[in-house]
């Protein structure tokens, strides 16, 4: 689901409608504004564009407020300077809130990352990142702090820091034939590379739940009044049918992949040059399976876009074999997801957590992800 930035604004709101009234016309040619504005909101998590912009106007009269010290506290771990103004909120992630710094030294973006990325992790992700911009994958500048470090904890939290880049929104979803074709573009450099590896994949993208652990969930839900329980009911045997369809892997396959580049983690910059603004989810995957996961996320949101997959397919050049076990990871990877969210929906660590875990919950209801949807998927992009 698409996050609002801490100070949107209704002019950057309506460009969005009109970038994506253009895509939608690519299947659907009677498409109107009041059909792109409407889906805007939806992936937006309001119900209409009213709400949408009755969002935006809250949002601007709240401004989130720095914890105190914090800039000071993150400009000394990371060497950036002098404050010149106080920061200002970003944006509000799954991992945190992100803030805007400016020092006698230059403008920063200031990241909170998740508890398991190390500094050892972000170093693979980094040896990736330098990699991939020498053949051309556009990506922000990391700044190590003066340990030499790229995490550093600040006021209890993992941080990171980039040189500030002016870009633009992540794309809107559907995504344009011309996007999608530039992210297959990107995923095909970064196989070229081939970088070897032989760090085991990450558990995330492999373990998965037993049947009891969802069922739980379910009572949790219930018990906390959730009105969506019913639906997560219905929804469960289909999750647990995803988790038959396993996949085997041959250790000399795996390369270092970046894992997570996925819409919300890219922006447009300019001439709608896509950006890579995370790396430090980088592991061990096969392109095949890498590629499963991909194109789950870029032309299967809101529903299946074929036009971005033959784009998406022609942008990456050489394209490997397929099966329906190449999606194990981007089936492992979207159930822990949706579990967590729904964990998170009934039990937020904080009101910013609440507001966003409660949406991403309705959203993978929503728009579940099914064996059916994957074998469509699967019968259009080929082996």
């Amino acid at each position: 689901m698409k996050l609002l930035p801490d100070r949107p604004t209704i002019e950057f709101l309506r460009k969005e409608a009109k970038d994506l009234l253009a895509v939608l016309r690519e299947t659907s040619p009677t498409a109107s504004l009041a059909d792109a504005q409407r889906a805007l909101a939806g992936q937006y998590g309001l119900r209409d564009w009213p709400a949408l912009k009755a969002e935006v106007e809250r949002r601007i009269a709240a401004t989130p407020a720095v914890p105190d010290g914090l800039a000071e506290a993150l400009a000394a771990s990371f060497g950036l300077g002098t404050m010149l103004r106080p920061p200002r909120p970003v944006a509000f992630t799954a991992m945190g809130r992100c803030w805007e710094l400016t020092t006698d030294r230059g403008r920063w973006l200031a990241v909170t990352v998740f508890d398991w990325i190390t500094n050892e992790q972000a170093e693979l992700g980094a040896k990736l990142r330098d990699a991939a911009v020498a053949v051309g994958v556009a990506a922000p500048v990391a700044v190590r702090s003066p340990r030499g470090l790229l995490i550093e904890p600040v006021q209890g939290e993992n941080w990171r820091v980039h040189e500030w880049l002016e870009v633009g929104p992540s794309p809107a979803l559907p995504v344009s034939a011309a996007v999608a074709r530039r992210a297959g573009a990107a995923y095909g450099k970064l196989h070229a590379l081939a970088i070897p590896t032989e760090e085991p994949m990450n558990p995330y993208v492999v373990w998965r739940r037993p049947e009891s652990e969802w069922d739980k969930l379910l009572e949790r839900a219930r018990v906390a009044g959730k009105p969506w329980a019913d639906r997560l009911e219905a929804i469960l045997p289909v999750w647990l049918d995803l988790q038959t369809i396993e996949t085997a892997v041959d250790p000399g396959e795996l390369i270092l992949c970046n894992s997570n580049l996925i819409p919300t983690h890219v922006r447009l910059g300019r001439d709608d040059e896509l950006i890579v603004m995370e790396w430090d989810f980088a592991g061990s995957m096969t392109p095949a399976l890498e590629l499963g996961s991909a194109l789950t996320q870029w032309v299967m949101r809101p529903t299946l876009n074929t036009k971005a997959v033959a784009a998406f397919r022609e942008g990456y050049g050489d394209w490997p074999t397929l099966e329906l076990s190449s999606f194990g990871v981007a089936i492992t990877a979207w159930l822990n997801w949706a579990y967590n969210a729904i964990c998170e929906a009934i039990d937020p660590q904080d009101s910013d957590h609440a507001e966003f875990a409660e949406r991403e919950a309705v959203g993978v209801l929503d728009r579940p992800m099914t064996r059916a949807g994957l074998e469509q998927l699967l019968g259009e992009c080929g082996g």
